[in-house]
């Protein structure tokens, strides 16, 4: 048995096929089979069910690839043993959203880059729940998640800073206020936001229906960016956090649009595994982000409804 064939074997188990897992690792599908024939040869017994296209894991199979999780991560820090009084090197892979992604973390991947100009880093953008799902299978080391506050045990949670979440829509945009509360209020407002299982989206969605308010339109769109476009253009009204459009509220390219009662708050939150062995390169940016963290504000006096 190798290294790299309990490596197969995760992401066999990841992505319950044979075709994709060959596809992620850049293998031949007939690397991949022969990976797993040398493991089920050497313990005399298969390891997964082939049924159609899909694979799962037997009870064999179900042990060896807890066996396999903890022979990775001492082989990662065997790696490191001769790299520790050297230079920093390898690779971290870091999972958050796009608004994180943009308006939190730049400043942090710049800084990291100078001090540890030799490790590779892999960033992906995604929902926080798809962030969370990577995390959760070692496709990320480290995610950033904007939520409610989050305690889960197989998890450590850094809340980094609450984050408002504000309605805002074009300079000229009519609407004051939401009204709500009535049997049936339609919102005229064209309602611009991003993916489903956003999670400011999900709970303004859910205060909406509280309040019997009712979007006559939804447009969904692929990034704040484009969002931002939108609603300044006049094409409707959104919900993003506040940091996202300070500066549009600052220069009056947007207005906060007020609405009764608020939604739970939603904070920026640094997650890894409990188990997952802190590399020299992950603690690294672990400890430039919490010092980062320290130093931001938010200005959450800017863009008040007008009057």
């Amino acid at each position: 048995m190798e290294i790299r064939h309990f490596i197969t074997l995760k992401k066999i188990a990841e992505y319950g096929s044979f075709t994709l897992a060959a596809e992620q690792m850049g293998y031949t599908q007939s690397t991949v089979t022969s990976h797993i024939q040398a493991l089920e040869s050497h313990l005399n017994t298969p390891v997964f069910d082939r049924i159609g296209r899909k694979v799962q894991l037997t009870e064999a199979g179900k042990k060896l690839l807890q066996y396999a999780d903890e022979i990775l991560k001492t082989y990662e820090k065997i790696e490191h043993i001769s790299k520790d009084n050297g230079d920093i090197t390898g690779e971290i892979k870091i999972a958050a959203p796009e608004s994180l992604t943009v308006y939190r973390l730049e400043p942090i991947l710049k800084e990291y880059r100078t001090a540890f100009p030799q490790v590779s880093i892999k960033l992906s953008n995604a929902t926080c729940g798809d962030n969370k799902k990577a995390l959760l299978s070692g496709e990320a080391d480290i995610a950033f998640m904007m939520w409610p506050e989050l305690a889960e045990e197989d998890l450590i949670v850094t809340p980094l800073l609450e984050e408002p979440i504000v309605l805002v829509g074009s300079s000229d945009n009519r609407l004051i206020a939401l009204e709500g509360d009535s049997p049936v209020n339609r919102l005229e407002e064209c309602l611009i936001t991003n993916e489903k299982d956003c999670s400011y989206r999900t709970l303004f969605e859910a205060y909406l229906r509280e309040k019997n308010l009712h979007p006559t339109h939804i447009m969904e769109l692929w990034s704040i960016e484009a969002i931002k476009r939108c609603v300044s253009s006049g094409l409707g009204i959104a919900y993003l956090p506040l940091v996202c459009v300070e500066e549009e509220l600052k220069n009056s390219q947007l207005k906060r649009i007020a609405f009764e009662g608020t939604p739970r708050k939603i904070y920026s939150q640094m997650v890894h595994h409990k188990n997952k062995w802190l590399s020299p390169a992950l603690s690294g940016f672990i400890d430039l982000t919490k010092k980062h963290a320290q130093t931001w504000t938010t200005a959450t006096k800017l863009g008040q409804p007008r009057t």
